[in-house]
């Protein structure tokens, strides 16, 4: 199967610096935001478009033009003040009659004004998030939304321009009218898949193997080839919305009694999931309404029921006649140096997929060894021949190594227990283009590592190959290295991404250790240095039941009266799963009260959900 994929003309920028300016290396329009990080990058983008325009364009641009406004997302641009009552706002696309005018009373459902919030916020920084509740432009419904603001002049009036996105998945979401099985099968994308199944997650998550009655008889989790099912840790279906198998004993979705082996030819794809947290997975199964074998993509999601880890899937056929809508590289594109997440990669990858249509496979190849727009660090692009082992695969390109270029490069098989080219093969075999999970050496720090590429089939040279690029993430349940992510190294190198690995990886430990962890989390020295710390609060009643520094914390119950001007962000973590947090705090390391960044992830356990949090000074 070889994509036809269409060359688009476009100017390529410059390389971003490693900042929180990006958008000289990271372009997102409106059509192509799919996630929160994406968001980041467009209001990046919006404010440089504005910096570089003036408002009067820029009003006029963000009104009209498509790269600034799709369906429910839009860039808004209001007016920094304490309240709705005085607060105008300057660009608001859903409505342009308001545009100029005061919002007037804003409350929303997490206690306090949002216009109040945003005040709050950009007293002490440029830019951030901020999560309220708003109507939906397209359903109506008041939905939770989460948006990223940057300080901006407007003629001269102290604003904010922004955007955000309305996620169906998040945990005070997951309506059954928005995600279903019936909504999977009538439009399958990647998309849909992952938020059907980390809603069925949050369900695992809160009734554990007691959720077997709804994932098998409601029929939201069930519609035709489209249901919710979930494996053991060995990789036994114990629960499944298809009723035509037996629990404990069911082929599962590998066609075949014999071990899962036949189907990924020894590759442990449990494995790969519970590394990697959560994994697309393509294979082939049984379509039991025609009897056919098809091609199907699957999503898994590790999660902790019942105190045990469990692997929640689902899958959807793709409609071979449907081909997936992928954003063209002029509207969505990274640069090596701005790649920081799978969102990036993906752009990464189709933007040099679009390169080597439109250059040649001989400009290409030395353009992804040469320039700094496609190698940075451990970020490079690969293409590899598509043959069924590393024997008979041949090296095209790979900039870590150019001597490589030309041959075969052997057997390779990694710590998940196959051949990557077998695997690759594999995948390429059932769908496009798609994401591949192995172990690889980091050209960074000479280690073998955990790697999430996204790969597309190309012809080079008219054969089959597959062109991709990869990360190397710090903070997936498999990896969270001491070494990489500690309190030492937030406290001395501060910055939202290394913040948000740090949580993460506590988070994963109370997950799987339970309230057993809460002594580690709050003593031992990788998690508590200088001013960081963790703690984690009870997002329902705002009781802090651990912390690294309790003396921070006597006024936990009248945190949202105290340092939030009445939001509760307890609640909106509750509600949104992830979220930052600032705000001026007790520094234990000074004495003093000082700004803080915090982040907190809501954790289910057996005490109850709780926010694990911890926060660096600025």
């Amino acid at each position: 199967m070889i994509v036809i994929l269409v060359a688009l003309a476009f100017s390529w920028m410059p390389a971003a610096a490693h900042g929180d300016e990006r958008c000289s290396g990271r372009r997102v329009s409106a059509n192509a935001v799919r996630a929160l990080d994406d968001v980041r990058a467009f209001v990046e983008c919006a404010k440089q478009y504005l910096d570089e325009n003036g408002p009067e364009e820029s009003l006029r641009a963000f009104n009209e033009d498509g790269r600034w406004k799709h369906g429910s997302l839009y860039v808004f641009v209001v007016e920094i003040q304490p309240s709705g009552e005085t607060a105008r706002r300057f660009v608001f696309p859903p409505d342009p009659s308001a545009q100029g005018k005061v919002r007037g009373e804003s409350l929303d459902d997490f206690g306090n004004d949002l216009y109040a919030e945003i005040h709050r916020i950009m007293r002490d920084r440029d830019s951030g998030w901020t999560y309220y509740s708003n109507p939906h432009p397209v359903t109506g419904k008041r939905s939770p939304k989460a948006s990223y603001l940057i300080k901006v002049d407007w003629k001269g009036i102290p604003a904010v321009v922004g955007a955000g996105l309305y996620v169906p998945d998040v945990p005070g979401t997951c309506h059954e009218d928005e995600v279903s099985a019936a909504a999977l099968t009538a439009n399958p994308s990647d998309a849909a898949l992952r938020a059907f199944v980390r809603c069925a997650s949050m369900l695992v998550e809160s009734k554990g193997y007691l959720a077997k009655h709804d994932l098998e008889g409601d029929p939201r989790w069930k519609d035709g080839t489209s249901y919710a099912f979930l494996l053991d840790a060995m990789g036994n279906q114990v629960i499944t919305g298809n009723g035509l198998r037996v629990n404990g004993n069911s082929l599962h979705e590998w066609l075949s009694r014999d071990p899962y082996s036949d189907q990924f030819g020894g590759r442990n794809m449990v494995d790969v999931v519970r590394t990697f947290g959560q994994s697309f997975i393509y294979y082939r199964s049984v379509d039991h309404s025609s009897g056919s074998v098809l091609p199907k993509v699957g999503f898994f999601e590790l999660v902790a029921g019942d105190g045990v880890p469990l692997l929640v899937g689902a899958g959807y056929q793709p409609a071979p006649d449907r081909p997936a809508a992928v954003p063209g590289c002029s509207d969505n594109y990274a640069t090596a140096a701005a790649v920081r997440t799978r969102t990036d990669v993906r752009a990464f990858v189709q933007c040099a997929a679009e390169y080597v249509l439109e250059h040649g496979e001989e400009e290409a190849r030395r353009a992804f060894n040469e320039d700094e727009r496609w190698k940075s660090g451990a970020i490079y692009v690969f293409v590899d021949g598509v043959q069924p082992s590393g024997e008979d695969a041949q090296v095209h390109v790979f900039p870590p190594e150019p001597s490589r270029e030309g041959s075969v490069w052997g057997t390779s098989i990694d710590s998940f227990g196959s051949d990557y080219y077998y695997e690759l093969h594999r995948i390429l075999s059932v769908v496009d283009g798609g994401w591949i999970y192995y172990a690889f050496t980091n050209p960074e720090t000479r280690l073998n590592e955990p790697k999430s590429s996204y790969v597309i089939e190309i012809d080079w040279n008219g054969g089959r190959a597959a062109i991709g690029a990869g990360i190397y993430e710090r903070d997936l349940p498999g990896t969270c290295d001491p070494g990489e992510v500690n309190a030492l190294l937030l406290e001395v190198d501060p910055s939202d991404a290394r913040l948000q690995e740090f949580v993460r990886c506590a988070a994963y430990l109370l997950e799987s250790g339970g309230y057993f962890a809460a002594p580690i989390l709050t003593g031992n020295h990788r998690w508590k240095f200088g001013s960081v710390y963790v703690f984690g609060i009870n997002p329902n009643t705002g009781e802090v039941k651990f912390s690294g520094n309790p003396a921070s914390f006597a006024v936990s119950f009248r945190q949202p009266e105290l340092l939030f001007g009445g939001r509760d962000l307890n609640e909106a973590g509750g509600v949104f799963g992830e979220t930052f947090w600032y705000y001026n705090f007790l520094n234990p390391a000074t004495g003093m009260e000082e700004g803080k960044v915090g982040f907190v992830r809501l954790v289910q356990t057996s005490e109850g959900p709780i926010l694990v949090g911890s926060g660096y000074n600025r």
